[in-house]
Parts: structure tokens; C-alpha cells; sequence
């Protein structure tokens, strides 16, 4: 199975800090940027806007985001990940996280890659690094 999500890396020029959420599922906590699904009927784009007002309550505009293509994941012989990447822009700082994440931060950009936990986190992290 293919599933479809985004992946947006908030960052705010201004501090030049990237904003992080922090999941716990079990036993396992970790640090990542946005994330989530795609529904059928609608675009990355606007899956992007809500994915970010529903985990962290910024309600941006298409302005702030700027797509930089896909990354696909393979978790293993029956789920396959299709990212679409974005880097969104913001001076905002004051988020409201969902019930979905236990905290948040906004980490120094030279210090984002040590507080990831997925490698394919880290990959998007690096290709999202190379537009700054």
C-alpha cells in the first residue's frame, strides 16, 4: 500500500530556528517536523495548510510554503510512504500543539539533524536545508 502525506518544515527567518513537534507513541518518543496524510480530495498544497493549523493552530496561505518534491519511504513490504516536501515560511512563533504531540520547540538550524530520530527525517531535513 501507498501512502500519500506532506512533510512541512516551519521556519522562522528571523530567529532562523525550524519548528519540531515531539510524538510519543508506547514507549517511543521523538522529535519531527510536520506531517500528515493527504485526503483523496484535496491538493498537497492544502493538505499542507491544514496539517499545520491542526498541529500546531498557525493559519497560514499558500504565500508561506514553497514545495520542494517528493521523498519516498519504504516501512516495509506492505506501506510505502509518497512525501511531498515543503518548506514554509513564518515570523509566527506562538503555536497551540494538537493532542497528537507532547511538546514543541524551535531548534537552531545547526542543531535540527541531533534532535531527529527517523533517517528519513534527516534526509528531508538536508534537502530542505539546501533551499535556505
Amino acid at each position: 500500500m501507498i501512502k500519500y502525506s506532506i512533510e512541512a518544515w516551519i521556519y522562522n527567518p528571523i530567529a532562523k530556528e525550524i519548528l519540531l513537534l515531539k510524538v510519543k507513541t508506547g514507549q517511543l518518543s521523538f522529535w519531527q517536523p510536520i506531517t500528515g496524510g493527504i485526503k483523496s480530495d484535496e491538493s498537497s498544497e492544502a493538505a499542507c495548510l491544514r496539517e499545520i493549523k491542526e498541529e500546531t493552530g498557525l493559519a497560514l496561505a499558500c504565500s508561506n510554503l514553497t514545495g520542494h518534491g517528493d521523498f519516498t519511504v519504504k516501512i516495509d513490504k506492505n506501506l510505502t510512504i509518497h512525501k511531498n516536501l515543503f518548506l514554509v515560511l513564518t515570523e509566527q512563533k506562538d503555536i497551540q500543539i494538537s493532542d497528537e504531540h507532547v511538546g514543541a520547540q524551535w531548534v537552531a538550524l545547526n542543531k535540527v539533524s541531533s534532535q531527529l530520530y527517523w533517517p528519513s527525517n534527516q534526509a528531508t531535513f538536508e534537502i530542505i536545508t539546501e533551499k535556505l
